[in-house]
């Protein structure tokens, strides 16, 4: 093979190589619209065709309703999680990562403060839904939860202290996005 023939395949396939990695950096984004190239309201059976390794599970609630989801393991205790709704098992109602891979269109991933949300004037808004502390990031429209050891912190004070977010300490991380969607069925 010819060194110019040679170079000029080298360059195709190094071509080829970013364009894929530039298009999988786009899929690493949680957004109110869903995670990574998956979006909320599509049929739970498309999870597999972004994420092949993907395993079926069940959610089930306190009062004991089930659904079904499906849950994509990563490395090191990371995973993306796609549920459905016990009213719809059959579309994604919710999606949760605890992956440090997936960040907000503004650039927040699992570990960041909000300390540092706070320095970058992110409005907040607090809520307390069944028995977890959820905090929605208002500029993306995206939830998280905070550190397991916040939260601990918190449910062994009263129920006043759920009242506001200047409870939180700037030290909280961001453990878990979840997102929501409000599909027609």
């Amino acid at each position: 093979m010819s060194i110019a023939l040679h170079r000029f395949c080298s360059t195709i396939v190094w071509l080829l190589l970013s364009i894929g990695w530039a298009a999988a950096q786009g899929d690493f984004i949680i957004s109110a619209s869903g995670v990574g190239g998956v979006r909320l309201c599509q049929p739970l059976s498309v999870v597999r065709d972004r994420f092949p390794t993907a395993r079926d599970t069940v959610i089930q609630s306190e009062s004991l309703e089930k659904w079904p989801a499906k849950i994509v393991h990563l490395t090191k205790g990371e995973n993306v999680l796609f549920e459905s709704s016990w009213i719809d098992t059959t579309h994604i109602w919710r999606a949760s990562t605890n992956s440090l891979r997936y960040r907000t269109k503004r650039g927040y991933r699992v570990g960041t403060t909000l300390g540092v949300l706070h320095q970058r004037h992110e409005r907040l808004r607090f809520s307390y839904a069944e028995g977890d502390i959820v905090i929605t990031l208002v500029s993306e429209n995206v939830d998280f939860m905070p550190d397991d050891s916040t939260a601990r912190l918190f449910l062994h004070r009263s129920p006043t202290a759920f009242d506001s977010l200047d409870q939180l300490p700037p030290s909280t991380r961001i453990q878990e996005f979840v997102v929501n969607g409000d599909c027609p069925h």
